[in-house]
This record gives structure tokens, sequence and C-alpha cells, in this order.
């Protein structure tokens, strides 16, 4: 499995763009190794301009905010919304760094 290292700012920002299939209810869930150096949350956007075909799904966005300096793991897996024990189907990882 490849690990994505990332470096940011105490206060930055990093946004992660995984590829969604909700369309065949997959969804993106994380987990935080070291909770107090960074904070994730799903990023909400709005694609008015983009014209979408029927049955094709958006991308999932998540935001990881540095709040303080450290080292963590950010892992995301991809599995259906009813089967959050079962076999992800996919996987990122990122080795996240803050600095000051």
């Amino acid at each position: 499995m490849e690990i994505i290292p990332k470096e940011l700012k105490t206060g930055g920002d990093l946004p992660i763009i995984l590829p969604g299939l909700g369309t065949a209810g997959f969804q993106w869930f994380f987990k935080v190794e070291n909770d107090h150096c960074v904070e994730v949350k799903p990023y909400d956007y709005t694609v008015d301009s983009m014209r979408r075909d029927v049955g094709t799904s958006n991308d999932e966005v998540f935001l990881i905010t540095g709040i303080a300096p450290g080292r963590t793991t950010v892992t995301f897996e991809q599995r259906r919304v009813w089967e959050k024990d079962g076999q992800a189907i996919n996987t990122k990882v990122f080795d996240i760094t803050v600095i000051e």
C-alpha cells in the first residue's frame, strides 16, 4: 500500500479529492492516528456549472487542517455505507507532517 507524504503549516488546509462511487452505494470513511495535530472534515461543494451524465458519481472532498505541529497518518477507506466493517474496495493513506 502506497503512503502519500504531505506537509502543511499550522492553520493551513490540504484538500483531498477522492473518486466517488455514490451511485453504487460506496462512501469514503477516514480515521486519524493522532488527532492532536490535524482536523479532518468533509468539504461540501456545489458544482452548479458542471454538467454530469446520469449515473455518474461526484468526487468526495475532505479538508485536512493543521492545528498543531506534529505528525500523523490519515487513512481513507471506501466502502458501502451499510458495510462499515466490511472489506474496503479502495484505500488511501497520507503521512501528514504539520509544521509551524
